[in-house]
């Protein structure tokens, strides 16, 4: 039998290697921009790990876009929109609610699709758990992160303590919830403690998969959830069905940056006003479940098929475009 070399003319060899180099090119490039997430902001709180568990995807496929991961009072996405080119405002942005579409929107954004927040797509996020602690409450301070605590952050957890321990004759058990880097602080562990108020973590935001399970089932636990600022812990919570309320004074020292167009840098007064039966003074001791659903876009939760759908999430995919 002639071999292959002898049958096919050279000048057709060279053709087909040519475009099996081609191929093999085109196929290692689309893998690489299909496979294995490595956009940070998606990953934090394990809200990856989440979308992908929820839409049934066993192949480590990356998000074709960037997710919003918290609840924002401005337009969601993690950055300060003028640090934005044009070409950067043309990716694709996954965000929470119909407010941060429209704030994207007049910052120049265009291609936006709202699912609402991740944490919606965790299990059982509003099931009763049958172990809640009557009378309980869980309380959630401000943690460092970009927007760092206003002065020395022992004295600052010192102060809210003060606070807190004016109603604690409300609650028969007390749980207050830290960042990461809080936690590790011993003075600030030992204030709490020897106040007689248990002092529990999530851990860091990075690279932990199980932040949002670990924090579903610590608050499932209790009655009461509380903060001193409007954050995602207290949007969690109201959509969990637990009675959720605004207590103690901000300790945030303001938004770090400031631009044209921006929300009020105090927001929490802005919602404040927005919610008012929120504020301790005010409260109902009602679960107002239909302000987390609403600032949580529940009403945009999609299905395990439409969000493997809008985040290409297909093998098919892998070839969509020409060679």
């Amino acid at each position: 039998m002639k071999s292959a070399k002898k049958i096919i003319p050279n000048f057709l060899r060279i053709k087909l290697y040519k475009r099996k180099r081609k191929i093999l090119k085109y196929s290692k490039k689309k893998f690489k921009n299909l496979f294995w997430e490595d956009n940070v902001d998606n990953l934090y709180y394990g809200h990856y790990h989440i979308l992908k568990r929820y839409s049934k995807t066993f192949l480590p496929y990356k998000i074709n876009g960037e997710v919003q991961h918290g609840w924002s009072p401005d337009h969601g996405i993690a950055a300060n929109p003028f640090l934005h080119d044009e070409n950067v405002k043309k990716n694709r942005f996954y965000l929470m609610n119909e407010q941060n579409k429209a704030k994207s929107l007049s910052y120049g954004y265009s291609n936006l699709v709202v699912i609402g927040a991740p944490f919606i797509y965790l299990p059982n996020i509003n099931k009763e758990n049958i172990y809640q602690s009557k009378k309980s409450v869980i309380f959630f301070p401000l943690h460092t992160h970009e927007y760092d605590l206003a002065g020395d952050p022992f004295n600052s957890y010192r102060l809210y303590l003060k606070e807190i321990k004016k109603i604690f004759n409300y609650f028969s058990f007390v749980t207050v919830c830290l960042g990461w880097r809080e936690y590790e602080n011993k003075k600030i562990i030992d204030l709490f403690k020897e106040n007689q108020v248990r002092v529990i973590t999530m851990g860091p935001r990075d690279n932990n998969p199980f932040f949002l399970y670990k924090f579903l089932d610590a608050v499932s636990n209790h009655e009461y959830l509380s903060s001193d600022s409007f954050s995602s812990a207290i949007f969690y919570g109201l959509i969990m069905r637990k009675k959720v309320f605004l207590y103690g004074t901000n300790m945030g020292k303001g938004e770090k940056e400031k631009w044209e167009g921006k929300l009020d840098t105090n927001y929490n007064e802005v919602y404040q006003k927005r919610y008012p039966t929120l504020k301790w003074e005010n409260y109902d001791h009602k679960t107002n479940v239909e302000i987390g659903e609403y600032e949580l876009g529940l009403k945009f939760k999609k299905s395990p098929n439409e969000l493997r759908e809008i985040f290409n999430w297909g093998l098919g995919k892998l070839f969509l475009s020409k060679i």
